[in-house]
């Protein structure tokens, strides 16, 4: 026959279906003519459309599919976090796997209703699009950053398969097949993966046998998150009663376990720990089905119960019902931003909100459990690691506007705790404070800008020491702000009667590193005391005076201890034991020193700050941090120095009322002139040397530079000056910098 080589057809001749009936050809084949008329305007068959459709459907689930829910799929803390029902969860999957080539599909068959010719190149197009996004995909787990480069190799992906399934019939049909694989993924995901369980049903009951006495006032359990017990000692071990007496007076009423620590560096594990005295497996889900004996099923519906959970979900529902959950426009519009941080190169991220500051509604989310970049228990916890691989508490929260960020769970704090009146009740608070970002401080301003582990330099910027000086010193104002709560706190529960005749735990579910080079919650021999390390205070009814002790604790021990300290009888088995009964624990703890060894920690930590008590040493950081809290009268001022300057947030520091109780607690802008980086300076408010600033950057506008101001900034200033320092023996002169 006219126009067959050996084994094939020429492109020229017409497809036949099955039926023997010649079939449009192929858009993009060599003798599609462009020539106007019927042909080029017939409507595509619908066997085309089908295969058409099956080849966007399969390139969308290996490029939008398969990244964002195996994600989401390892990540079902953000559903549980969400309040997102088993509806919504499967509504969540099927749009991710379907919109997008749907989408896409209907533009180009639109398109392909005007001219073969127009459609051809429309779903060509489509599938560059979705080829060219795998290959973005491909480059972020291979750790491709580099924006040309990455954006290089997905354009010639995109049009390199583009260009070969519009000419080869082979590449048609695997695409074709590749359809089966966004099924798969589909599949998987409500299936196998561990946000499955969540499909299964969300509760069970299972409360064994327990027998509870009358109880004659509240008991109240304050969970803060992300809180070292490094950040409240002295390197002797005492704690530091000037910085944080709230928390030193309830240390002198309460049993105070110096000797305490968490069991696990994550919050979705390690608070089910606290609430259920059993150790939680990662396999484990942060709700009550995965853990139905806890503290708050543990009465049953005898007393009210008043729970605050943003991360777990422990609450039986017939004590507490279900919270009203997140509308699944919210988990697109969150897993739309997770998607861009998955697929675009770096430079390309910086516009994005951020993911790993919060559990869901990113840009302003609770809190995060970001780390260094590493995977798994003890490792990173934010949304996506570097490479944009999958982490364990990517969590959608399910908070209000009103409580996100560390001004609302300070609000959430004190109203849940103000809730609590001297009746008996069940109360549990969980809160991510004094968990980062840094803004809180003692004297009731906000920071306008904050301390974020994606700021901290590396070794042998010039930056280095001195960040790890100011967000220490940072994360010691925002548990300032927290002991300040606590006193508030306590004086509520005296006001009520809720003190004396009520039971109160204060804890943590872990701490954080924050020692150069690292800020961390990846566990290392040199750094355990400050990630596991924690405080643990227990008041007993009625208890006076109070007790430290230093014998081994940790978190599995706060309901035993409390289940003790109630007289209530169970046949619960915990992995923990009664701290008060005087028997031992039977488990191996992961932090086994005593407390006395992990002083040399605190030591190493504090060793960039000045001696000293109070916040002036915490802010005297630099060369001239001895100059800190000193009048400006003390020291002659001379003649202008040579420099000039600017900071932000001006009208701020000037009145922080009119900017909602916000300053520039830490201090940025730029200094301009001389001929080299400057030395460091300080900051006077009002004729009170508030802070030094340093750590200079060179950039096109000048010497970038970070500075903390003191306690001076409540109320802010009507005279900020900068000064150069000459220094002549003891005598000290001034320059002042022009504004």
């Amino acid at each position: 026959m006219a126009g067959h080589g050996a084994g094939g057809t020429t492109s020229d001749e017409a497809d036949t279906d099955p039926t023997g009936e010649p079939t449009p050809r192929r858009r993009g084949d060599p003798g599609d003519s462009a020539a106007p008329g019927v042909g080029a305007t017939a409507p595509p068959t619908w066997r085309r459309l089908l295969v058409d459709a099956a080849v966007l459907f399969g390139l969308a689930g290996v490029a939008i599919t398969q990244p964002l829910l195996d994600l989401f799929g390892n990540n079902p803390t953000f559903f549980v976090a969400g309040n997102y029902g088993r509806r919504k969860i499967v509504l969540f999957a099927l749009v991710v796997a379907l919109v997008p080539a749907v989408v896409v599909f209907v533009m180009t068959t639109l398109v392909g209703l005007t001219g073969r010719r127009a459609g051809a190149i429309a779903h060509g197009a489509g599938v560059a699009l979705f080829a060219g996004l795998f290959g973005l995909v491909v480059c972020r787990t291979l750790g491709v950053d580099a924006a040309l480069v990455a954006l290089a190799i997905a354009l010639a992906l995109g049009v390199g398969v583009a260009l070969v399934e519009a000419r080869t019939d082979a590449a048609r049909r695997f695409l074709t097949y590749l359809a089966l694989g966004n099924v798969a993924f589909v599949a998987l995901f409500g299936l196998a993966s561990p946000t499955a369980e969540l499909l299964q049903g969300t509760y069970t009951a299972d409360g064994g046998n327990v027998t509870v006495p009358d109880l004659q006032g509240p008991v109240t359990v304050l969970v803060l998150d992300e809180f070292p017990l490094t950040a409240l000692l002295r390197p002797d071990g005492t704690l530091n009663e000037v910085r944080y007496p709230n928390i030193a007076a309830l240390a002198e009423e309460s049993t105070w376990f110096r000797n305490a620590s968490a069991e696990l560096p994550t919050t979705y594990l390690s608070v089910p720990s606290v609430m259920s005295g059993m150790a939680a497996s990662t396999d484990d889900l942060p709700i009550y089905r995965d853990h139905p004996r806890n503290l708050l099923s543990l009465f049953g519906a005898r007393y009210p119960i008043n729970a605050y959970e943003p991360v777990t979900d422990l609450c039986p529902p017939d004590a507490c019902g279900r919270p009203p959950g997140e509308p699944l426009s919210q988990a697109l519009s969150d897993a739309s931003v997770v998607y861009r941080h998955r697929v675009l190169p770096g430079s390309m991220r910086d516009g994005l909100p951020a993911v790993d500051q919060g559990w869901g509604s990113f840009g302003g989310g609770v809190g995060d459990d970001g780390e260094d970049g590493a995977t798994g228990q003890g490792g990173t916890t934010v949304v996506t690691t570097s490479s944009g691989e999958a982490d364990p508490m990517g969590q959608g929260d399910g908070v209000t506007e009103a409580d996100k960020g560390r001004v609302g769970q300070a609000g959430v704090l004190m109203r849940q705790v103000r809730s609590v009146s001297g009746a008996p009740s069940i109360n549990f608070v969980h809160v991510l404070l004094p968990h980062h970002p840094y803004e809180l401080t003692p004297w009731g301003v906000v920071s306008t800008d904050t301390w974020l582990p994606r700021k901290m330099p590396e070794p042998g910027d010039p930056n280095f020491e001195r960040a790890f000086a100011e967000v220490y010193a940072m994360q010691a104002m925002q548990v300032g702000a927290v002991d300040r709560m606590i006193g508030e706190i306590v004086g509520h529960l005296k006001a009520t009667g809720a003190w004396d005749t009520g039971t109160f735990v204060l804890t943590s579910d872990h701490g954080i590193d924050v020692t150069a080079p690292r800020f961390s919650r990846s566990v290392r021999p040199d750094n355990e005391d400050g990630i596991l390390r924690i405080p643990l205070f227990i008041r007993a009814p009625g208890q006076t005076p109070g007790e430290v002790r230093d014998e081994p604790a940790t978190t599995l021990d706060v309901l035993p201890s409390l289940i003790d300290v109630l007289g209530v009888e169970t046949d619960w088995d915990m992995d923990g034991h009664s701290l008060f009964d005087g028997s031992e624990p039977d488990y191996e703890r992961a932090l086994t020193t005593d407390f006395e060894e992990g002083l040399d920690y605190v030591a190493t930590q504090q060793e960039h700050l000045r001696a000293g008590d109070d916040w002036t040493s915490v802010v005297a950081i630099g060369d001239q941090g001895d100059l800190v809290g000193t009048a400006v009268a003390d020291h002659r001022v001379g003649a202008d120095s040579a420099l000039s300057w600017s900071y932000q947030d001006a009208a701020a520091l000037a009145d922080p009322a009119t900017a909602g109780g916000r300053a520039p607690v830490l201090m940025s802008g730029r200094v301009q002139g001389g001929d080299g980086p400057p030395p460091d300076l300080v900051v006077a408010l009002d004729g009170v040397i508030s802070g030094t600033i340093g750590g200079f950057v060179d950039t096109d506008e000048g010497w970038a530079f970070t500075g903390l101001l003191g306690p001076e900034v409540e109320g802010g200033a009507d005279e900020v000056v900068a000064y150069e320092v000459e220094r002549d023996g003891a005598t000290v002169t001034l320059h002042p910098l022009v504004a």
